[in-house]
């Protein structure tokens, strides 16, 4: 499966920080799937995503800002103490949208659907 075949599909998935933090650089038409899988709620986070996300603020009225725009995805808990978006998707059976090739490694070790984003 690919990344437009994952956006365009109804099943959820994970989105991990690298894939992120290039969604505002994607093409219109990607940028549109991705729109619209949040607007499904089909596009969830794991806490350590939600956790990499927060770091990233510069400020404390940027922190809020992005912490409720977080607010309003779907975390996938696991019970496990798993806190790598692999190991939860292979818990969850939920794909991983992403763009870090260790998730190709994860991928032979842990079974989960490995989705690449495309692009840069």
């Amino acid at each position: 499966m690919d990344a437009v075949e994952l956006l365009q599909g109804e099943a959820p998935f994970i989105a991990d920080t690298s894939a992120w933090w290039r969604f505002s650089s994607l093409s219109a038409a990607l940028a549109g799937l991705v729109k619209q899988a949040m607007d499904e709620d089909r596009l969830w986070i794991t806490p350590i995503v939600r956790m990499e996300i927060l770091y990233s603020a510069r400020s404390t009225s940027e922190y809020t800002a992005v912490e409720a725009e977080l607010d309003g995805f779907r975390i996938l808990r696991n019970d496990r103490a798993v806190v790598d978006a692999a190991a939860a998707a292979e818990h969850g059976g939920v794909a991983v949208l992403h763009r870090d090739t260790h998730f190709d490694k994860l991928a032979e070790v842990l079974v989960f659907e490995n989705v690449e984003l495309p692009g840069s």
